[in-house]
């Protein structure tokens, strides 16, 4: 099922910071003040008490539009299947919630790290004042929102129904590389055999 496949990959790279931004903030520490106003824009943009609400809604609205096409050809004009992939993406959210809870604070944290090494701080003091203004806050509140527009909404689904080839096509691609390669080099195959056994265990 390549729609709940496309929805889960889509759900997993929703964090805001990237996974290299958020191994180097270990090494990397963030000036008091430079921080703060990070977490001030972080905090219009999410307020803390709705954000793991807010990132799960933003993204079964792009799951949604994604799934509206991708859903296509016979497979999907069988109404029972539909309705299974209609059902998973309604259920994608709550199934999520436990991980996102878990992981968000650690995210955001994360990201305001990644603030402090875009901006500077005359950058930062600037926008996080514009964030605390109430055109700021109805700015920062309604770009999460902004993805259900129709016309954003359209938009995607247009996007997506383009893109899903393209990422069947590569996605077989890489396919018989690994496989090919894999074939070439039965060494690096135990290797991985061993290791899923040992991960199992």
């Amino acid at each position: 099922m390549r729609v709940a496949r496309h929805a889960i990959a889509f759900v997993a790279a929703i964090p805001l910071a990237s996974p290299a931004l958020a191994m180097q903030a270990d090494s990397y520490v963030a000036p008091a003040d430079e921080l703060a106003y990070a977490k001030v824009i972080i905090e219009a943009m999410y307020p803390e008490d709705k954000r793991d609400q807010m990132v799960l809604d933003l993204a079964s609205t792009v799951a949604n539009q994604m799934a509206a096409g991708t859903m296509s050809g016979p497979i999907f004009e069988e109404p029972g299947i539909r309705a299974i992939m209609e059902q998973f993406l309604k259920d994608l959210p709550e199934v999520l919630r436990p991980t996102f809870t878990k992981h968000l604070p650690a995210i955001f944290e994360a990201t305001a790290i990644a603030y402090t090494r875009e901006y500077t701080l005359e950058e930062l003091r600037d926008i996080s004042a514009f964030a605390q203004t109430p055109s700021g806050k109805r700015y920062f509140l309604s770009l999460q929102k902004l993805q259900s527009d129709p016309a954003v909404a359209s938009a995607n689904t247009t996007m997506f129904k383009d893109v899903d080839p393209v990422t069947k096509q590569q996605g077989d691609k890489v396919r018989q590389q690994v496989e090919a390669f894999l074939m070439a080099n039965p060494d690096a195959l135990e290797r991985i055999k061993k290791a899923t056994e040992d991960q199992a265990n």
